[in-house]
């Protein structure tokens, strides 16, 4: 007897609550969401419909643009982009949209810098588009307002900054002035850091080693079953080695993100062939260029026996993948690799498509599945928990700051302070009243 095709497996799914947003609503949003959709039209393939309006060009300013540089009409929605350069002005721009032509190999910044400079100049074009100002030049009385209707709907210090740096940037690269170099900006910018704006920032939870550990004994345990989807017969048995064999990697991938104090990114970029093993058990791993080491001059970090051992029960199921950490899929699908277009022709972009890593965002997952599987609560758990819990666990072990920024690979000591904060005020404290504590116990003798 087969199975009835087309029914849906397992459970039926519960409806999921609308979520909540993080922050209200900008003024602004329905011309990003006209500009956000009219760039998806310009992105598909030539045989769409929808005529080309330039707006790429505009959006891809903190990238590579292309095209001519000129107000931009959208399409059906007849509303308009406007540019209003001079001569002057103008003939830097397009000197500049030239050179990025001749040259679209030169990125200057990381992937990451790059996608987020796009996304705050796709904020400030809808802002332009809803209140019918210019792109460019950037005016400070434009930008002003801009900047108080992102701090009225809530946005941070950090991501405020964000958007001055990468608006003015963009002028500049333009051959504009840039908006905020007056004294009445530098003016306007300290009374909002000083009224309206903080620079605390959410901490993420530390993973300290005594929650590893109680992670890697709960993953570790035959008797904690933990639940798969809802099949039956080969499907059940594929499920539950899946999940077996996602365990090994989970124990594998915290303890190694704790003893390299790893970002997100630097974990699910790991590969196989840059661990290394000593006569005692213990290891090591090479990095290659991370976010403070963007030439790649490499650093090496230690690995503990646990981890090792950890990491080569992984690699006896882990299958081809060059990278340690990635999805597991039913039947071993995850040994399989993935088609890679033709037109890619970069090795490492290559090879990423054909084994694909998990993503920052998975790493978070995993930490918190583990922190509850482990008996932790904690909403803050993040793809750097480990990184923050290991500074901690040195600072509160008796390591020194310096200690600390070594481990963490920074290349000063701003972060390993906001990381070890409690620690560092606990210790700073008890040494101030043990000193303190001898003029009472001077009195006494007096």
């Amino acid at each position: 007897m087969t199975k009835p095709t087309g029914r849906p497996r397992g459970r039926p799914k519960k409806p999921k609550p609308d979520a909540i947003p993080r922050h209200a609503p900008l003024p602004f949003q329905d011309a990003r969401d006209i500009l956000a959709s009219q760039l998806r039209a310009e992105l598909k393939p030539a045989t769409t419909e929808t005529p080309a309006s330039g707006l790429t060009t505009l959006v891809a300013a903190a990238g590579t643009p292309a095209g001519p540089l000129a107000t931009v009409i959208l399409g059906p929605f007849q509303q308009a982009l406007r540019i209003e350069l001079t001569p002057e002005q103008q003939a830097k721009a397009l000197s500049y949209l030239r050179d990025r032509q001749k040259h679209p190999e030169v990125k200057g910044l990381a992937p990451n810098s790059r996608a987020g400079m796009a996304s705050d100049w796709l904020n400030w074009l809808g802002y332009c588009l809803h209140n019918d100002c210019p792109v460019l030049p950037t005016s400070f009385d434009d930008l002003k307002l801009f900047l108080n209707q992102l701090v009225a709907a809530g946005r941070q210090k950090a991501t405020v900054e964000h958007h001055v740096w990468s608006i003015c940037r963009i002028n500049r690269r333009f051959g504009c002035p840039d908006p905020m170099a007056s004294e009445i900006a530098t003016d306007y910018w300290r009374d909002l850091l000083r009224e309206k704006l903080s620079g605390e920032q959410k901490q993420a939870e530390g993973f300290s080693l005594r929650v590893i550990h109680r992670m890697a004994v709960a993953l570790s345990d035959p008797d904690h079953v933990v639940a798969t989807r809802r099949v039956s017969g080969e499907d059940r048995i594929a499920a539950e080695e899946a999940q077996r064999r996602r365990r090994l990697r989970d124990v594998a991938m915290v303890n190694a993100a704790y003893d390299l104090l790893t970002r997100a990114s630097e974990l699910v970029s790991m590969r196989w062939d840059r661990i290394t093993r000593d006569a005692s058990g213990s290891g090591a791993y090479r990095f290659g260029k991370t976010k403070t080491d963007q030439v790649g001059l490499g650093i090496t970090r230690y690995l503990r026996p646990e981890t090792m051992a950890a990491l080569d029960a992984w690699k006896l199921t882990a299958g081809p993948n060059p990278f340690p950490f990635h999805k597991v899929l039913e039947y071993e699908r995850d040994h399989e690799p993935s088609p890679v277009p033709e037109d890619v022709t970069d090795v490492a972009e290559r090879e990423r498509i054909q084994w694909p890593p998990l993503t920052t965002q998975e790493v978070g997952v995993i930490f918190r599945r583990g922190a509850k599987l482990a008996g932790v609560k904690a909403p803050q758990f993040s793809g750097h928990s480990t990184r923050v819990g290991a500074t901690q666990d040195l600072i509160e072990a008796g390591g020194t700051l310096e200690e600390a920024i070594q481990a963490g690979r920074w290349k000063d000591g701003r972060m390993a302070m906001r990381y070890a904060a409690k620690p560092l005020a606990k210790r700073a404290g008890q040494n101030r009243f043990r000193k303190v504590e001898t003029l009472l116990n001077a009195d006494d003798k007096g």
